[in-house]
């Protein structure tokens, strides 16, 4: 393809994009058919539905009120629980982390040490080398 065949195929879409007719939608705006809290007048779909859900509610979740306090306090045991064995494992953790920079601190000053005195001696031997100081 090349550029006059791609400004062609753009001219073609954006003619016929622009031939389209745009939807007309119709919308009955009268003011007696809408409340001021936009609620339609007469329309109580909302009480229906918090009859039902209260009536369901009833069927379901009544007499249970013993139960209800035993879940929510076996719920928060579970958390209690949960959150001192997360506290533990991280205090743990903590300990092993300090162990180990520990153990790595100690390992790398006695590199340090072993390469320090290995690059001082070598540099003292270049100076008095330099320096015309070699017995």
């Amino acid at each position: 393809m090349n550029l006059k065949e791609l400004q062609d195929m753009i001219k073609e879409e954006l003619e016929s994009y622009m031939s389209e007719e745009e939807v007309d939608v119709d919308v009955d705006m009268e003011a007696g058919d809408i409340d001021a809290d936009g609620a339609e007048s007469g329309d109580d779909s909302e009480d229906v539905l918090r009859q039902i859900y209260d009536m369901l509610k009833d069927k379901f979740e009544g007499g249970d009120d013993a139960d209800e306090i035993e879940d929510e306090e076996a719920e928060e045991e579970d958390a209690e629980l949960a959150e001192e064995t997360v506290e533990e494992s991280t205090e743990e953790i903590e300990e092993a982390k300090d162990e180990d920079l520990e153990e790595g601190k100690k390992e790398d000053e006695e590199d340090m040490k072993e390469e320090v005195s290995t690059e001082v001696t070598h540099l003292q031997e270049r100076f008095k080398k330099l320096a015309n100081i070699i017995k």
